[in-house]
């Protein structure tokens, strides 16, 4: 009867022992994997036409927010408008975009 448990006890112990290396593989492929698989999300979202379409969208509004605003709201809108023209590809803007964009940084 010592044999059995003694026996039983080792099984479980090896299943025990197999479940946390199991579980330690999972996070080493999670940790190598993970930051790929957000690159690719990242590439795809910036990619996709709703987002396009919502920044072009932003900067024509930034643009009209600055030609209706006073010298003193100008200077302020000046550097949000410089952000985020930067982060967004020059090519895909208009060529009205692009034409605004160089007068507000060469003001």
């Amino acid at each position: 009867m010592g044999k059995v448990i003694g026996i039983v006890v080792l099984v479980l112990l090896g299943i025990t022992g197999l479940v946390f290396f199991t579980n330690g593989l999972g996070l080493v492929s999670y940790s190598f994997f993970a930051p790929r698989v957000t690159a690719v999300d990242n590439k795809v979202f910036h990619e996709s036409q709703q987002y396009n379409d919502g920044m072009l969208r932003d900067l024509e509004n930034l643009k009209l927010a600055y030609l209706q605003a006073t010298p003193e709201q100008k200077a302020a809108l000046k550097g949000t408008i410089i952000h985020r023209f930067e982060i967004y590809p020059r090519d895909r803007m208009t060529p009205d975009l692009q034409n605004f964009y160089d007068s507000v940084v060469n003001q």
